[in-house]
């Protein structure tokens, strides 16, 4: 039978899974400090429930995108370290002080504004640097990262906590794009020998020991995500999603669905409309692509996602599975996981986890599995 019915959409946010899944990254990267990528409010997940988590794991470092998620944090747990991505931004630096935020320092300017901050402080200001190794976002480039090198005193007045790069392609393990990022990044530890160095992300982990350093920053990982070829990782699903069916009908051979008449019927079924759209963050890519689940079995989506709606074709499913209005979809979970919601449409778990909207019942579950 189908699922006790709901009256709303809900997420289950698996601080348990969040946890074990940090612990294994550790495990897969031994020797090395792990720190927890919670920008975007921890991938759409609620930065604060779990920074709190992690932090009762033994996780001391947590990176940001902006100030204002640093102070969000900061709040809340005074006692950890929090590293700001954007680094010492024009206008934000008598906060990150007052925060006690450290800036991951990203140009040449940055590390001169930051060093006059610092000059006649009693203890040093802490940053960590970024320097560009071929992703050409962030982090001092070619020219800067030379210059740096030429004349490291520029350093001196700074407490360089950690030097850091970021790969470009490390879900990718045959490119020899990171092979050279790597090569780069060795050149620039051994004249940059301060702080802890730090180059993995989640994939970067899975590519083995050479990437792992001292300090690894996974971040899609800790959420249940494994973007390693083959799920190497062996990491647990964080995120559950279910939504609730609004109503049933039968819809006669030859009709359309949805907007635009994008789905005929070649032949009678039975539809099922359920309660959740892209006002949600269920992306309209997943139109005529995407599934849902009932007990174990899946069931694809028909026409159009709408901003609060999804049409679902139930006619296939086992006859001993009965829908109806009220029963319960999986539309993330152990059938229609992350990765498959994100090829239905066409993009990555990070967008689908970052897209999740506040219409959602959230409820947050902190209770450790046997496989925990």
């Amino acid at each position: 039978m189908a699922p006790a019915p709901r009256t709303a959409s809900e997420l289950v946010i698996d601080l348990a899974a969040v946890r074990a899944n940090w612990r294994r990254l550790g495990e897969s990267a031994p020797g090395a400090q792990v720190a927890a990528m919670v920008k975007a409010d921890a991938y759409g997940l609620g930065a604060i429930p779990v920074v709190q988590a992690l932090a009762d794991e033994g996780c001391t470092e947590f990176f940001v995108a902006e100030v204002s998620e640093g102070i969000e944090l900061r709040e809340a747990l005074p006692e950890v370290d929090i590293f700001v991505l954007a680094g010492a931004q024009t206008g934000t630096t008598e906060e990150l002080i007052a925060h006690d935020l450290a800036p991951v320092l990203i140009s040449a300017e940055q590390i001169e504004r930051w060093t006059l901050l610092s000059g006649g402080r009693p203890n040093r200001l802490r940053c960590s640097l970024h320097l560009d190794t071929g992703m050409n976002r962030t982090g001092l480039d070619a020219v800067e990262t030379a210059a740096l090198l030429a004349d490291t005193s520029k350093l001196q007045q700074l407490e360089v906590v950690h030097v850091m790069s970021h790969l470009a392609s490390a879900d990718d393990p045959d490119t020899t794009q990171n092979e050279h990022q790597l090569a780069a990044y060795h050149r620039i530890r051994a004249g940059l020998p301060m702080g802890v160095a730090s180059l993995a992300n989640t994939p970067g982990i899975a590519l083995g020991p050479a990437y792992h350093f001292d300090h690894v920053r996974p971040g899609i990982g800790l959420y249940g995500c494994d973007p390693s070829p083959g799920k190497r990782l062996g990491l647990q699903p964080v995120v559950h999603l279910r939504a609730p069916v609004l109503q049933v009908r039968t819809v006669a051979a030859g009709e359309t669905i949805g907007y635009r008449a994008t789905h005929t019927t070649a032949r009678e079924r039975r539809v099922a409309t359920i309660g959740v759209g892209y006002g949600d963050g269920f992306l309209r890519a997943q139109s005529g692509r995407g599934r849902v689940a009932f007990d174990g079995h899946a069931a694809p989506i028909v026409g159009r996602v709408s901003m609060d709606l999804i049409t679902v074709d139930i006619s296939d499913l086992p006859t001993d599975i009965v829908v109806t209005a009220g029963s319960t979809a999986e539309l993330i979970g152990p059938t229609i996981t992350i990765d498959d919601v994100a090829a239905a449409a066409d993009t990555i778990s990070y967008e689908i986890l970052t897209s999740l909207g506040r219409r959602y019942r959230r409820l947050i579950t902190d209770e450790p599995t046997a496989a925990g």
